[in-house]
């Protein structure tokens, strides 16, 4: 493919100066393709709104700008995210855009409120015959299959990988006379396992006890239901509540934490960068045994693993995980299937004009 070849990438979000963790994969995804040496230009969500009105004012003007937009045609591909969210001002545009690409992402497939459902039934109706498809993981593919007949071709690609060269091991220093770090950053949500780190957090002082170290979550504060949760984390002296932090400093997060807490139970994790991350800085995940996240929590390599909803397996897992700490190594797997350097090969692959 040509070295000039413009892509063209829409997505209602991308990382701001308001909200730093806002569609971070959309970044990762812009850099994978530079690295390609195609040349990207962004039609995306401002992000900079820190209120809801402000959002629905983002949201109309980005709206307005889909729907005005009368350059499609000279991009050799468009490349869109979350498609129930932007079709509505592409409705006129979508079937005769060049090589239409679809990287398809959690809401998308398995929204959770009504409304959702409804969206995207609708916008599943104005696809075209058809087009590339791109899912972040084998699980959503099947997902996306049981919900759309797709009849172009289907790519699994982990929505712009994990930059090995920045998120790197942290040192290892042993554990005798330290203090262990359970880390949180997911969404401060039920829907993410936020209870489930709360409930833990009221066995902290059992759990150390019970290995003679002091244990402490260190978690982020954002999320639907962060004023909820933090109230009730600041209640306990060994929970620190930081900062959001943008995708290039979440790094230092992990190598200040020694195991990563993903308790989730979203039927809609379509991949999980976070536990990503977290492996590549060399950090085992405690996460569910469902959704994507079974695909790359190898127990006893990268992490381990607990049956969905059940809490006591959630605490033994993590149990389980302190005790074992030395003999992970998680970092591997990432480097070979969900790294930045994997998701470039991918993307020349999926962007061969021969192949669309």
């Amino acid at each position: 493919m040509a070295k000039n070849t413009k892509i063209l990438l829409v997505n209602n979000g991308y990382p701001s100066i308001c909200s730093p963790q806002y569609s971070t994969y959309i970044k990762s995804i812009e850099e994978c393709l530079i690295l390609c040496s195609y040349n990207v230009e962004l039609l995306t969500l401002d992000t900079n709104f820190e209120g809801r009105l402000t959002k629905i004012i983002k949201y109309l003007k980005f709206y307005w700008k889909l729907f005005w937009f009368r350059g499609y045609s000279k991009y050799e591909f468009v490349f869109v995210h979350n498609y129930p969210y932007v079709f509505l001002p592409l409705i006129f545009y979508i079937k005769r855009l060049n090589n239409l690409v679809i990287h398809w992402h959690g809401t998308d497939i398995l929204p959770t409120g009504g409304f959702g459902k409804i969206l995207n039934k609708v916008s599943y109706w104005f696809l075209p015959s058809r087009f590339i498809s791109v899912c972040p993981s084998e699980y959503f593919m099947r997902e996306v299959l049981k919900k759309i007949n797709l009849k172009g071709k289907i790519f699994v690609s982990p929505s712009g990988g994990v930059d090995t060269n920045e998120f790197l091991p942290k040192v290892k220093v042993g554990y005798a006379g330290k203090v262990i770090t359970l880390g949180y950053c997911s969404s401060l949500i039920t829907e993410k396992g936020a209870d489930f780190v709360f409930s833990l957090s009221k066995r902290l002082a059992f759990i150390s006890e019970q290995f003679g170290y002091d244990v402490v979550i260190e978690l982020i504060n954002y999320g639907a239901e962060k004023d909820f949760f933090c109230n009730q984390f600041t209640r306990n002296k060994d929970v620190i509540i930081k900062s959001p932090l943008p995708k290039d400093k979440m790094k230092f997060f992990y190598h200040g934490i020694d195991v990563l807490l993903f308790p989730t139970k979203r039927q809609a994790e379509s991949l999980g960068l976070v536990g990503l991350e977290a492996m590549a800085c060399g950090v085992p995940v405690v996460g569910t045994n469902d959704f994507a996240l079974r695909e790359y929590i190898v127990p006893g390599k990268t992490g381990e693993l607990f049956e969905l909803g059940d809490y006591n397996g959630f605490e033994n897992a993590v149990i389980r995980t302190i005790e074992n700490l030395d003999n992970y190594n998680p970092r591997e797997l990432v480097v070979e299937k969900y790294s930045k350097n994997a998701v470039v090969e991918q993307y020349k692959e999926i962007f061969r004009k021969n192949e669309a």
